[in-house]
């Protein structure tokens, strides 16, 4: 029978789930919605996407299979954002056992279960070790040490980072220079537009305004696709824009210092640093000031900006989980 490894990465953004044979081949692949507990009115809207993604991917993976053979789920790896407390771990492995209860093709799933921040440390260093940041719609930053030590910051992580975050601090600027309070910004007059409106003060009313019964405020994901918008100005040179993109990184640099030392990775042995996310991976200016910062934060880290979606890295654990030697593998989309 044949041996399938099944991945999952569940964001705010999207989910994919992802089924890989032991040579690494990927046999199936479904992608939806968000599968964060915490982005969704409901936890169970974001369970119920993860187990239908999940069940498309196997079903695709085993009609793959030359032999016509179900197929044995040999190991499975959950990288979940949400998954921040032991209470969510609880809440989604009470899910998915139930789920794979129906699963007979063999012994029980080997499965592991954690934050989304983990995704890619593998794509950098076949055992896991080092420090990964990633900066997409949100954040996450996640460490595993030598000893098998791991911590994800999760709730730590004080300021917004990621696509969100920029966006945060760009319409704080400008809503503080309509006051007379901060410098003036291009962002003031670049950022309405986006959201559909002509001017800084009708921004801040579309946020802050009072509901009607039933309606929802502007999401996350919705507000974090400005970021492109904060990027393109700090790379026409807006001051203050540039200042923005510069304590963004300053700040993801301090979060993967503390991170390191929770794990047991000092300030001054030589690690990698997985950089991560559409974010950072897809903004020269934005990699390249925290790529810097983190360097000054860690100076004998290796960081390595990891272009692979999270998915790579998380079929990678669910196959060193099920007792495949990563070596000979390679991380590719």
């Amino acid at each position: 029978m044949t041996d399938l490894f099944l991945g999952v990465d569940a964001g705010n953004t999207k989910t994919i789930a992802a089924v890989a044979d032991r040579s690494g081949v990927v046999l199936g692949r479904a992608l939806g919605g968000t599968g964060d507990i915490y982005g969704v009115a409901d936890p169970t809207e974001a369970t119920a996407e993860v187990l239908r993604l999940v069940d498309r991917a196997l079903a695709e993976a085993r009609a793959a299979l030359p032999d016509g053979a179900p197929g044995r789920i040999a190991a499975a790896a959950f990288r979940l954002a949400g998954v921040d407390w032991p209470e969510d771990e609880r809440l989604w492995a009470d899910v998915l056992r139930d789920h794979f209860d129906r699963d007979r093709h063999g012994p029980p799933i080997r499965m592991s279960i954690k934050n989304d921040g983990f995704a890619l440390l593998r794509c950098s260093d076949p055992e896991g070790v080092g420090v990964a940041i990633t900066l997409g719609t949100a954040s996450a930053v996640a460490g595993r040490g030598r000893d098998g030590t791991e911590f994800a910051l999760s709730w730590w992580i004080q300021h917004p980072l990621g696509g969100s975050g920029l966006v945060h601090d760009a319409l704080r600027a400008v809503w503080l220079a309509e006051l007379g309070l901060a410098p003036a910004t291009t962002l003031s007059a670049e950022l309405p537009p986006y959201f559909g409106v002509g001017t800084p003060e009708q921004v801040l009313h579309l946020f802050t305004r009072r509901r009607s019964a039933g309606e929802a405020a502007p999401q996350m994901r919705e507000r974090a696709g400005a970021a492109r918008i904060v990027l393109a100005q700090a790379a026409a040179g807006d001051p203050v824009a540039v200042g923005i993109v510069d304590e963004h990184a300053r700040r993801a640099a301090g979060y993967v210092r503390a991170c390191a030392v929770r794990v047991g990775l000092g300030p001054d042995e030589a690690f990698p640093i997985t950089l991560g996310g559409g974010v950072a991976t897809g903004d020269e200016l934005l990699r390249r000031a925290t790529t810097a910062a983190l360097l000054r934060e860690l100076p004998a880290a290796e960081v390595i900006t990891e272009p692979a979606v999270p998915i790579v890295g998380t079929l990678l654990d669910a196959l060193a989980e099920g007792g495949v030697h990563l070596h000979q593998l390679t991380c590719q989309n």
